[in-house]
Protein backbone atom coordinates (compact mmCIF):
# COMPACT_ATOMS: atom_id res chain seq x y z
CA UNK A 1 0.00 0.00 0.00
CA UNK A 2 1.60 3.19 -1.27
CA UNK A 3 0.33 6.91 -0.67
CA UNK A 4 0.09 9.13 -3.38
CA UNK A 5 -0.74 12.17 -4.35
CA UNK A 6 -3.80 12.80 -6.73
CA UNK A 7 -5.94 15.68 -7.84
CA UNK A 8 -9.51 15.44 -5.69
CA UNK A 9 -10.86 18.16 -7.01
CA UNK A 10 -10.20 20.94 -9.81
CA UNK A 11 -11.21 20.99 -13.58
CA UNK A 12 -9.12 22.81 -15.83
CA UNK A 13 -9.73 25.70 -17.50
CA UNK A 14 -7.65 27.45 -20.09
CA UNK A 15 -6.66 30.73 -19.49
CA UNK A 16 -7.68 30.36 -15.39
CA UNK A 17 -5.63 29.95 -12.66
CA UNK A 18 -7.91 28.09 -10.15
CA UNK A 19 -6.73 26.09 -7.40
CA UNK A 20 -6.61 22.69 -7.27
CA UNK A 21 -6.90 20.19 -4.46
CA UNK A 22 -3.97 17.77 -4.29
CA UNK A 23 -4.47 14.89 -1.24
CA UNK A 24 -2.49 12.27 -0.76
CA UNK A 25 -4.46 8.85 -1.06
CA UNK A 26 -3.70 4.65 -0.26
CA UNK A 27 -3.40 3.06 -3.20
CA UNK A 28 -2.61 -0.83 -4.30
CA UNK A 29 0.66 -0.12 -6.30
CA UNK A 30 3.81 -1.86 -6.23
CA UNK A 31 7.30 -1.22 -7.03
CA UNK A 32 8.49 -3.71 -9.70
CA UNK A 33 12.34 -4.12 -11.39
CA UNK A 34 11.23 -3.62 -15.06
CA UNK A 35 11.85 -0.93 -17.84
CA UNK A 36 10.31 2.24 -16.72
CA UNK A 37 7.15 3.58 -18.27
CA UNK A 38 8.02 6.75 -18.68
CA UNK A 39 7.83 9.47 -21.57
CA UNK A 40 11.34 9.09 -23.60
CA UNK A 41 11.37 13.02 -22.74
CA UNK A 42 11.97 12.55 -19.74
CA UNK A 43 15.18 10.15 -20.04
CA UNK A 44 16.73 13.24 -22.56
CA UNK A 45 15.92 15.72 -20.32
CA UNK A 46 17.45 13.84 -17.45
CA UNK A 47 20.82 13.25 -19.67
CA UNK A 48 20.56 17.24 -20.25
CA UNK A 49 20.44 18.43 -16.81
CA UNK A 50 22.59 15.96 -15.12
CA UNK A 51 25.24 15.04 -18.02
CA UNK A 52 24.39 11.74 -16.81
CA UNK A 53 22.70 8.77 -18.73
CA UNK A 54 22.01 5.57 -15.99
CA UNK A 55 19.76 3.13 -16.97
CA UNK A 56 17.18 1.98 -13.96
CA UNK A 57 14.43 -0.77 -14.28
CA UNK A 58 11.78 0.88 -12.05
CA UNK A 59 8.01 0.87 -12.87
CA UNK A 60 4.80 0.50 -11.09
CA UNK A 61 2.62 -1.94 -11.23
CA UNK A 62 -1.59 -0.89 -10.47
CA UNK A 63 -4.45 1.08 -10.96
CA UNK A 64 -3.78 4.42 -10.61
CA UNK A 65 -3.80 7.53 -12.70
CA UNK A 66 -1.18 8.37 -15.10
CA UNK A 67 -0.44 11.77 -14.24
CA UNK A 68 0.31 10.25 -10.43
CA UNK A 69 2.07 7.68 -11.65
CA UNK A 70 4.42 9.92 -13.68
CA UNK A 71 5.32 12.47 -10.94
CA UNK A 72 5.86 9.47 -8.69
CA UNK A 73 8.13 7.21 -11.18
CA UNK A 74 10.04 10.18 -11.81
CA UNK A 75 10.95 10.75 -8.35
CA UNK A 76 11.37 7.11 -7.83
CA UNK A 77 13.88 6.75 -10.65
CA UNK A 78 16.16 10.18 -9.90
CA UNK A 79 16.49 8.85 -6.19
CA UNK A 80 17.53 5.33 -7.55
CA UNK A 81 20.28 6.79 -10.36
CA UNK A 82 21.72 8.94 -7.79
CA UNK A 83 22.49 5.66 -5.47
CA UNK A 84 22.94 3.63 -8.29
CA UNK A 85 25.34 5.72 -10.74
CA UNK A 86 26.70 8.14 -7.58
CA UNK A 87 25.09 10.97 -8.83
CA UNK A 88 26.61 14.34 -7.10
CA UNK A 89 23.34 15.84 -6.60
CA UNK A 90 21.20 16.85 -3.47
CA UNK A 91 17.54 16.25 -2.41
CA UNK A 92 16.79 19.51 -3.36
CA UNK A 93 18.35 19.69 -6.81
CA UNK A 94 16.60 16.66 -7.83
CA UNK A 95 13.31 18.41 -6.97
CA UNK A 96 15.07 21.18 -8.79
CA UNK A 97 15.77 19.58 -11.89
CA UNK A 98 12.42 16.92 -11.72
CA UNK A 99 10.26 20.58 -11.74
CA UNK A 100 12.22 21.89 -14.42
CA UNK A 101 12.17 18.58 -16.68
CA UNK A 102 8.01 18.56 -15.52
CA UNK A 103 7.90 21.80 -17.05
CA UNK A 104 9.79 20.95 -20.13
CA UNK A 105 7.22 17.96 -20.49
CA UNK A 106 3.88 18.70 -19.98
CA UNK A 107 4.08 22.64 -18.56
CA UNK A 108 0.69 21.92 -16.89
CA UNK A 109 -0.38 23.03 -13.24
CA UNK A 110 -1.53 19.88 -12.19
CA UNK A 111 1.97 18.06 -12.41
CA UNK A 112 3.22 21.52 -10.55
CA UNK A 113 0.64 20.74 -8.03
CA UNK A 114 1.17 16.91 -7.53
CA UNK A 115 4.81 17.81 -7.49
CA UNK A 116 4.79 19.98 -4.56
CA UNK A 117 2.46 17.85 -2.81
CA UNK A 118 4.83 15.26 -3.10
CA UNK A 119 8.12 17.21 -2.17
CA UNK A 120 6.09 18.11 0.72
CA UNK A 121 4.39 15.35 1.74
CA UNK A 122 1.56 16.82 2.99
CA UNK A 123 -2.00 17.46 0.98
CA UNK A 124 -2.77 21.12 -0.35
CA UNK A 125 -4.60 23.84 -2.15
CA UNK A 126 -2.45 24.61 -4.79
CA UNK A 127 -2.88 27.12 -7.27
CA UNK A 128 -0.01 28.48 -10.12
CA UNK A 129 2.52 31.00 -8.25
CA UNK A 130 1.18 30.97 -5.06
CA UNK A 131 2.55 29.19 -1.90
CA UNK A 132 0.55 25.92 -1.58
CA UNK A 133 -1.85 25.89 1.36
CA UNK A 134 -1.17 22.72 3.52
CA UNK A 135 -4.41 21.01 4.42
CA UNK A 136 -5.50 17.81 6.30
CA UNK A 137 -7.97 15.51 4.76
CA UNK A 138 -9.00 12.17 6.40
CA UNK A 139 -7.23 9.33 4.34
CA UNK A 140 -9.30 6.99 1.53
CA UNK A 141 -8.32 4.65 -0.50
CA UNK A 142 -9.14 5.13 -4.76
CA UNK A 143 -8.22 2.61 -7.60
CA UNK A 144 -8.54 3.99 -11.41
CA UNK A 145 -11.38 2.70 -13.09
CA UNK A 146 -11.47 3.95 -16.82
CA UNK A 147 -10.66 6.98 -18.36
CA UNK A 148 -11.91 9.74 -21.34
CA UNK A 149 -10.13 11.74 -23.51
CA UNK A 150 -10.28 15.80 -22.53
CA UNK A 151 -11.81 17.90 -25.05
CA UNK A 152 -9.60 20.74 -26.21
CA UNK A 153 -12.70 22.81 -25.88
CA UNK A 154 -15.35 23.13 -22.98
CA UNK A 155 -18.95 23.73 -24.19
CA UNK A 156 -20.15 26.57 -22.37
CA UNK A 157 -18.70 28.90 -19.03
CA UNK A 158 -18.79 32.34 -17.71
CA UNK A 159 -17.59 34.08 -14.50
CA UNK A 160 -20.29 32.97 -12.57
CA UNK A 161 -19.21 28.90 -13.25
CA UNK A 162 -15.22 29.89 -13.10
CA UNK A 163 -16.50 31.20 -9.33
CA UNK A 164 -17.61 28.21 -8.72
CA UNK A 165 -14.78 25.50 -9.90
CA UNK A 166 -12.78 27.75 -8.17
CA UNK A 167 -14.57 27.50 -5.04
CA UNK A 168 -15.00 23.45 -5.01
CA UNK A 169 -11.83 22.68 -4.12
CA UNK A 170 -11.92 25.15 -1.06
CA UNK A 171 -15.22 24.21 0.24
CA UNK A 172 -14.27 20.70 0.21
CA UNK A 173 -11.06 21.33 1.86
CA UNK A 174 -12.84 22.93 4.80
CA UNK A 175 -15.92 20.68 4.70
CA UNK A 176 -14.81 17.56 3.87
CA UNK A 177 -18.95 17.14 2.63
CA UNK A 178 -18.60 14.39 -0.22
CA UNK A 179 -21.87 15.58 -1.63
CA UNK A 180 -19.63 18.10 -3.65
CA UNK A 181 -18.37 15.18 -5.07
CA UNK A 182 -21.62 15.21 -6.79
CA UNK A 183 -21.31 18.81 -7.61
CA UNK A 184 -17.97 18.57 -9.26
CA UNK A 185 -19.03 15.24 -11.53
CA UNK A 186 -21.93 17.23 -12.93
CA UNK A 187 -19.52 20.31 -13.79
CA UNK A 188 -17.47 17.55 -15.79
CA UNK A 189 -20.60 16.87 -17.35
CA UNK A 190 -21.68 20.50 -18.07
CA UNK A 191 -18.03 21.50 -19.22
CA UNK A 192 -16.56 18.69 -21.33
CA UNK A 193 -19.90 15.91 -21.53
CA UNK A 194 -17.71 13.62 -19.60
CA UNK A 195 -20.77 11.04 -18.17
CA UNK A 196 -21.78 11.73 -14.81
CA UNK A 197 -20.68 8.77 -12.41
CA UNK A 198 -23.89 7.56 -10.74
CA UNK A 199 -22.46 6.40 -7.82
CA UNK A 200 -21.56 8.85 -4.98
CA UNK A 201 -18.16 6.77 -4.14
CA UNK A 202 -16.46 7.46 -8.26
CA UNK A 203 -15.17 10.74 -8.89
CA UNK A 204 -13.98 12.15 -11.95
CA UNK A 205 -10.19 13.97 -11.79
CA UNK A 206 -8.24 15.72 -13.91
CA UNK A 207 -5.81 13.46 -15.28
CA UNK A 208 -3.19 15.58 -17.62
CA UNK A 209 -5.51 15.04 -21.05
CA UNK A 210 -7.59 12.72 -19.91
CA UNK A 211 -10.44 12.55 -17.01
CA UNK A 212 -10.38 9.62 -15.08
CA UNK A 213 -12.83 8.20 -13.36
CA UNK A 214 -11.68 6.77 -9.50
CA UNK A 215 -13.55 5.02 -6.75
CA UNK A 216 -13.01 6.25 -3.78
CA UNK A 217 -12.76 3.65 -0.75
CA UNK A 218 -13.66 5.06 2.64
CA UNK A 219 -15.32 7.54 1.15
CA UNK A 220 -17.59 7.26 4.78
CA UNK A 221 -15.15 9.17 6.63
CA UNK A 222 -16.41 12.34 4.86
CA UNK A 223 -19.65 14.34 5.96
CA UNK A 224 -22.71 13.70 4.42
Amino acid sequence: MISLPIALFGIPLKGVNNPILVTFANTNVEIITEPSELPDQFFTYFKEATGFECKVNLNLRGKIPYATKYVYLSQLYFQEAIKKCSLPISNEEMNDILSMIDDAIYNSELIRGLRRALILGKDILYRDEEDPVPINLKKFKIELLYSYPLPDNYNYIDNSLIHLLGILPVEFAETQDINLIRVENGLWFSLYSIPSPVRLDWKIIWDLNYASVIELRGEEHFNN
